[in-house]
């Protein structure tokens, strides 16, 4: 990630586990896609980590202002199945 992205994940306190794959700046304001890290997760029933991705889903939020354009946070969500076939 380079400086200019950190400062603007800083400035913008943005969620750690997420990274930046996109920045748009159009007449619609400013849009940062951001994608998980994680690999895995943790089944909330019963616990087991699992890496098999069920679905992505995209959350856009409208964000504060940066600079007096608006800010558009797509943040792609994915979607765990776990494999445990006793959950």
């Amino acid at each position: 990630m380079g400086n200019a992205m950190h400062s603007l994940k800083t400035l913008l306190q943005l969620p750690c586990g997420w990274r930046c794959s996109r920045q748009i700046i159009s007449s619609d304001g400013i849009t940062l896609h951001l994608h998980g890290k994680r690999k895995t997760a943790q089944c909330p029933e019963c616990f087991k980590r699992s890496d098999s991705v069920h679905s992505c889903r995209r959350r856009r939020i409208q964000h504060l202002p940066c600079s007096g354009q608006t800010l558009w946070l797509v943040f792609s969500v994915r979607h765990w199945y776990c494999r445990n076939p006793a959950c």
